[in-house]
Order: structure tokens, then sequence, then C-alpha cells
């Protein structure tokens, strides 16, 4: 079973108790953080996954060690498998057991943003299908195909190392088709896909396709 947490982060009030989870390293990487907003979704994030996590394992919440690899991706010894997410107005964790798995969420208002971007961040194809959308479906698509790339390269665990360019979204409803250059190593059929709506946020999640398709969603509290 796959199981998505989430939480809008204005909703939190934090707590000394909150903080005193960071271990020295995140206090650190916390007080990065400029805007204010920023430096507490991040508290956010750590909260809700050490938490989270930590209730999974039957374990203090203190007690997680995470390490990362070769790009830096946070991962625990054994079988289950985390990704997070946050942006202004949501925090998001997504768990499965024994499956790689990546999700990403943006405001849906950031479609200007990634509209102006698209050249230099989707596939050729990609930007051909977008171009062929009536002009009133291009800002979702936009922001869709966004989500999906994010989701994406976070379950392969290699963040920005993935170049962009190399793979791409097909949309033949009513499944999403993943196409992967071949320097990229990977088969996109070995993946399987979900996005969809939540208030003013898209948000999509990369599943193996070896996983369960269900996804349980549960808006988390303290």
């Amino acid at each position: 079973m796959n199981t998505l947490y989430w939480i809008n982060p204005d909703t939190f009030t934090a707590t000394e108790a909150d903080l005193a989870l960071l271990t020295p390293e995140e206090r650190t990487q916390h007080l990065r953080f400029i805007p204010p907003g920023k430096r507490h979704e991040y508290l956010v994030a750590r909260v809700l996954s050490r938490t989270v996590l930590g209730e999974k394992l039957g374990v203090s919440p203190q007690s997680l060690r995470f390490t990362t690899n070769q790009w830096g991706r946070p991962e625990l010894e054994g079988p289950l498998r985390f990704n997070l997410t946050h942006t202004e107005g949501l925090v998001m964790l997504l768990i499965s057991e024994g499956s790689d798995v990546g999700v990403d969420t943006e405001r849906i208002s950031r479609a200007p943003r990634l509209l102006a971007l698209a050249p230099s961040v989707f596939a050729p194809t990609e930007l051909s299908d977008l171009a062929a959308l009536p002009e009133v479906e291009r800002a979702q698509r936009a922001v869709t195909l966004w989500t999906l790339k994010e989701s994406y390269i976070k379950a392969r665990g290699m963040g920005l190392a993935l170049a962009l360019d190399g793979f791409a979204f097909r949309f033949d409803e009513p499944t999403i088709r993943l196409e992967v250059e071949p320097r990229l190593n990977d088969d996109g059929a070995r993946w399987q896909f979900q996005t969809w709506t939540q208030g003013e946020h898209q948000i999509s999640a990369a599943l193996s396709a070896s996983a369960s398709p269900e996804i349980a969603v549960h808006a988390w509290r303290r």
C-alpha cells in the first residue's frame, strides 16, 4: 500500500519540541532559509516525515537516522521508501513498502512562470504537444508536466542529475506514458504515474509499475 500524508503548513504551530526533532545538520539547514515561510515549510516537512516514519517503524522520531544516496536523496535502511515535497500552502510525504516513489506539488498559479521556462525544461515532444493544445489548456498542462517530471527524477533518486529534456510524458487518455532516451538508462514502462489537483495545487506521483497503483491520501495532524 502507498500512503500520502499532507498538511497545510499554515495550520501548523511549531513548538520547541518540534525543533528538538531536528538533527544539528537539519537545524543548520533550517536556519539557511531566509524567508520565514520557507523556513517554516522546511520544519513542517521534517516534523511530518520524522513523526510518520517513526510511527511506521515503531521507533521514536529522534532515533531515525537517514542516509543519502550519491545524489543526495534521503533514505532509510530497510524496505520503506519515501519522498517529500513542499511548496507554499502544502507539505506532502509519500510512503511505499519496497517501491521507489516520487511526489511533487506546485501551485497552479505558477503556470505562467513554467510556460516561460518550457523551452529549457521540457522535451521536444512535450513542447509540440503543449503547442497543439488550445490556449486555455496550456497552463494546466505546463504545471502537470513540471510536477510529473519532478516526481520522476525524485523517484529515480537522481534529481537534476537527469537531463529534463531526456524524457517525455505523453498523455494517452486515460494513461500517462513515459518515453526515456537511451542515455538516461531507464525503461519508461517500469513506471506508473498519477496526477491530480487539490485546491490550488497540482500534484503528481511516480511509482514503480510493480507497485500497487492505489494511493491512500490522509490529512496529517499532530
